[in-house]
C-alpha cells in the first residue's frame, strides 16, 4: 500500500510542478555605451619653480597649481567648437572675452584675458587656449590685480611657453 501511495504523491510533484505560472523574469541589458573621446594631447608648460600642485580631479583632467600670489589652473574639457571650450572653462562667451587668435594650424591657440570680483578686490584672469576640433585645453592664471603687474612677465612668458604635445 506504500508504494502506490509515494508514486502517486511522486506523480502529483512531477506534475503540479510543471503546472506552475512562471513569469518573465528576463532582463535586457544594454551591450554598448558611449565612451567620452580622450584628450589627443597634453597641455604642458613650464610652471614656476615655487607653484605647488594643490589639487586634481580624479580623470585629472583639471589641475591647481598654487604661489603666494597667483593661482594656476590647467584643464581639458570636450567640446564641439571653440565657443563651447569658452563657456565651459571660463563662464563666459567668446564674444565677451575677445580673444586673440595666436595660430589655427594644427590646433586653434587664443589668448584672452578678464576680470571679476574677488574675495581681496578685483581679481584678473590670463590664460592661454588651444582647440584641436574635439577638446579644449586652457591654461588660466588667476591673481589679484595688484599682483598681476609684479608678475606680468612671468604670466607672459608662461603662456608664451605653453604647448600641446601628443599623448
Amino acid at each position: 500500500m506504500k508504494k502506490p501511495i509515494v508514486l502517486l504523491c511522486l506523480i502529483l510533484i512531477v506534475s503540479f510542478t510543471a503546472c506552475a505560472v512562471k513569469e518573465d523574469d528576463t532582463v535586457c541589458v544594454k551591450d554598448s555605451y558611449d565612451i567620452p573621446p580622450i584628450p589627443a594631447f597634453c597641455l604642458n608648460a613650464p610652471l614656476p619653480e615655487d607653484t605647488v600642485m594643490a589639487a586634481m580631479t580624479e580623470d585629472g583632467q583639471r589641475i591647481f597649481y598654487i604661489h603666494d600670489a597667483f593661482t594656476i589652473c590647467k584643464e581639458s574639457v570636450s567640446a564641439s567648437s571653440a565657443d563651447e571650450a569658452f563657456q565651459i572653462l571660463t563662464g563666459r562667451t567668446r564674444e565677451d572675452l575677445q580673444p586673440v587668435a595666436v595660430t589655427r594650424f594644427p590646433q586653434e591657440e587664443y589668448r584672452y584675458s578678464c576680470t571679476a570680483a574677488g574675495e581681496n578686490g578685483t581679481e584678473i584672469c590670463t590664460g592661454v587656449l588651444f582647440f584641436d576640433g574635439a577638446h579644449a585645453y586652457s591654461l588660466q592664471i588667476i591673481c589679484d590685480a595688484e599682483a598681476e603687474k609684479a608678475y606680468r612677465g612671468t604670466f607672459s612668458e608662461l603662456l608664451a611657453n605653453a604647448t600641446l604635445d601628443a599623448v
